[in-house]
């Protein structure tokens, strides 16, 4: 398991997507500022390809934490963060390029993870997909819910 690099032609064909890292919803639009190739890892789950980005302050369990945060109680630490997942319709959308991070002993930890990660994400979904189903408003409104990209995705999801 890799990490690669969104690239610029995503966010093209990829207007508004709400709470995504870098979307501005108040403008409607992407932070041109600050669209700068997050690292992700391409995860396939039921026929559909979600990159699953690096995110420095991550708050809640919906992750796989690389580097823990041990000054700051309240931030779990670094990692791939599960509610920020993108759907990948375009390979081209996701660069060849290996995204690197700081500390690369972190990078290491995805090594041999796949299949861990993978099974991690699918339940984090699954667990959505349900929710909206039964209209539980206790999931929808959790720490780990609340603020998903999953709810740009309702149609592909079946929902």
């Amino acid at each position: 398991m890799e990490l690669k690099k969104l690239d610029q032609s995503f966010y093209v064909d990829n207007p508004k997507v709400e709470q995504a890292l870098d979307f501005d919803s108040q403008l409607g639009t992407w932070n041109s500022s600050k669209t700068r190739g997050h690292g992700i890892v391409k995860i396939t789950i039921n026929g559909l390809t979600f990159a699953i980005p690096v995110r420095s302050y991550i708050k809640h369990n919906a992750s796989y934490i690389l580097e823990v945060n041990r000054q700051d109680r309240t931030i779990k630490g670094m990692g791939l963060d599960y509610s920020k997942a993108l759907l990948i319709r375009d390979d081209s959308h996701v660069t060849d390029d290996v995204f690197v991070l700081r500390n690369k002993k972190s990078g290491k930890k995805l090594i041999g993870k796949e299949e861990h990660i993978t099974s991690q994400f699918q339940k984090y979904v699954e667990k959505y997909i349900d929710a909206v189903k039964r209209n539980d408003a206790n999931i929808l409104n959790s720490f780990e819910y609340r603020f998903t990209t999953l709810v740009n995705y309702h149609t592909e999801l079946g929902l």
